[in-house]
């Protein structure tokens, strides 16, 4: 995780931008997307497991996002609390191409690949980044945004230890021998590099955020 956030554009891009307003709205409507598409993923994971353990895990995960039964409790619905509180309508942004190939590749991989073991090393990148990026990030929305809502971080950065430790021991449990480690590692590897092109993409788009706008002069030429 260290190697990555070292090597990867969108963090000292986002420190250069910590004080400008117009990186911080870029980012959080985007990230919208992402949040809104978590639990298509995890259920996909769920689908490929071939062990109850695997399956009862990625289910109570998927609850949690889901917002354990109560759609006014689901992530994606305390996220946009956060968004409106922090005065942000997410309605007016369109889906940036990056995060919409971020859904379509790690979808695509999770359900396809051969090894069920590949597709939760997939899906494991996500989990062991989630905490070390928004550890990095919460500290200068809370800066900016001191009156939002700040409950969709704040549950994540408590729930994600938990999420890493039961992979964790999901994956130990269930790699025998080399091949099975090669498989998860290459599940793994895969799913860090769809997230280290979806944040080369997320830095791309931040610094168009900071360029000043040029109006054209569309009056017309003084006749002479």
């Amino acid at each position: 995780m260290d190697e990555f956030l070292a090597r990867t554009s969108f963090f000292p891009v986002w420190n250069r931008g910590a004080g400008d307003k117009r990186v911080s709205p870029a980012f959080l409507l985007s990230f919208d997307s992402l949040v809104r598409s978590f639990p298509s993923l995890i259920a996909a994971g769920a689908a490929r497991a071939l062990d109850e353990k695997t399956r009862a895990v990625l289910a109570v995960n998927l609850y949690q996002e889901c917002g354990e039964g109560d759609i006014r409790r689901t992530h994606h619905a305390i996220y946009r609390k956060y968004l409106a509180t922090a005065g942000l309508e997410p309605a007016a942004e369109k889906e940036a191409d990056f995060a919409a190939r971020w859904r379509v590749d790690l979808l695509k991989y999770i359900q396809g690949v051969p090894s069920p073991l590949a597709a939760l090393g997939a899906l494991a990148a996500g989990e062991f980044l989630a905490q070390p990026v928004l550890s990095r990030i919460f500290p200068l929305l809370q800066d900016q945004y001191p009156g939002a809502d700040q409950e969709y971080f704040t549950k994540h950065l408590d729930l994600e230890t938990e999420h890493v430790r039961e992979i964790t021991e999901l994956l130990a449990g269930q790699i025998h021998g080399e091949t099975g480690w090669a498989e998860v590692l290459g599940g793994f590897q895969f799913g860090l590099s769809v997230w280290e092109t979806y944040f080369e993409g997320l830095a791309e788009y931040l610094e168009q955020a900071k360029e000043p706008i040029h109006h054209q002069d569309t009056k017309a030429p003084r006749k002479t």
